[in-house]
């Protein structure tokens, strides 16, 4: 099970929201000083977004975004949160980022996202299926297609791309648990794919339960940051 750091900024800040409500915001402190916490506790793979990118439809944070991929070289990171032009998505390659996260333009203009995954390669690309209930939500969760997430997983599953991520809206920020049962259906028709879990996770019971029905990794936030200190076992996840 790969942990990976979910830092989410909002004005430079590193936050949280709650069930995807861009006005319950809780801040934890700001890009430098949390990078450095997570920096210091091992983690070296983060799940970047620009919320207020998400909410705009374009990244809005770049400077930010620039200054924290620069200042932590050594980490793998992915960039979501508004990308929908090629001119972001070029950005976000050429500041460096490993990968990016892909939601909206996969529902709403899927033949544009197969020519980036034809120009540029899948292996850059993650897709988002961010569901409420069992309904793939766009443009910053504000938003709910007819969609479901598991229709959205079985459409692209042979493109070839790096993973799947689904966070659950209706748990996110809540540590209330995940739904396992809807992981492993996702599992199940992602061709192998990488699923990402996030949403809702409290910690090792979690983790374990995810890895056993076979999610690749999972996106932690709030439970990483609650105690304004990492928690001790988060070592058990890093090498």
């Amino acid at each position: 099970m790969q942990l990976i750091a979910g830092v989410d900024l909002w004005e430079g800040q590193v936050v949280r929201l709650q069930r995807g409500d861009f006005s319950q915001r809780v801040v934890y402190g700001s890009w430098e000083e949390v990078g450095r916490r997570l920096w210091e506790a091992g983690l070296r793979r983060w799940h970047v977004v620009d919320l207020q990118g998400a909410q705009a439809g374009q990244l809005i944070q770049k400077e930010t975004l620039r200054r924290l991929r620069e200042s932590f070289p050594e980490v793998q990171m992915s960039l979501g949160g508004g990308i929908r032009s090629e001119a972001d998505l070029i950005w976000a390659l050429e500041a460096g980022f490993e990968w990016v996260v892909i939601g909206s333009v996969a529902v709403l203009e899927p033949a544009l996202l197969r020519s980036w995954i034809q120009t540029y390669g899948g292996k850059r690309f993650i897709i988002a299926a961010d569901a409420r209930g069992d309904k793939v939500t766009l443009k910053g969760w504000q938003e709910e297609s007819l969609l479901e997430a598991k229709a959205l997983i079985r459409a692209w599953a042979v493109m070839g791309i790096a993973a799947f991520l689904s966070t659950q809206v209706e748990r996110d920020g809540t540590l209330e648990g995940v739904d396992v049962g809807f992981y492993e259906r996702l599992v199940g028709l992602s061709a192998g794919i990488p699923i990402l879990a996030s949403g809702g996770i409290r910690g090792p019971e979690d983790l374990e339960a995810l890895q056993k029905v076979g999610v690749y990794g999972a996106i932690v936030g709030r439970a990483l940051y609650k105690e304004n200190s990492i928690p001790a076992w988060v070592k058990n996840y890093v090498s």
